[in-house]
């Protein structure tokens, strides 16, 4: 049986058009998606390797793979330990008065 071509992106833009929950599980996700990608970035920006931030963490290799890996929630005590190693932190703000162009990670 031959595979079919899936359009991914127009699959999932026909969904959150007709399916009200699918549009904030998938709201929810690309949050949560563009949240660690820029943490990933800011470590690579800085040089340090998984290892070194294993070691600053406390935390295994492993978990610091599994953090930085799509389709995976750490842990908010992982994630605060993670964050931690790099010196960064999560600075909370109003939706409604903040810039909504990126997620606030200093």
């Amino acid at each position: 049986m031959p595979f079919k071509k899936v359009d991914v992106k127009k699959e999932v833009e026909e969904r959150i058009s007709i399916n009200d929950d699918f549009k904030k599980s998938y709201e929810q996700i690309d949050k949560e998606y563009e949240l660690i990608k820029e943490i990933v970035s800011k470590r690579k920006e800085l040089g340090l390797s998984q290892n070194i931030i294993a070691e600053r963490s406390g935390l295994k290799q492993q978990v610091i793979s599994r953090i930085e890996t799509e389709g995976n929630s750490p842990t908010l005590k992982n994630l605060i330990r993670y964050l931690d190693a790099l010196d960064l932190t999560i600075k909370i703000e109003d939706k409604n008065k903040s810039n909504k162009s990126t997620p606030c990670i200093y």
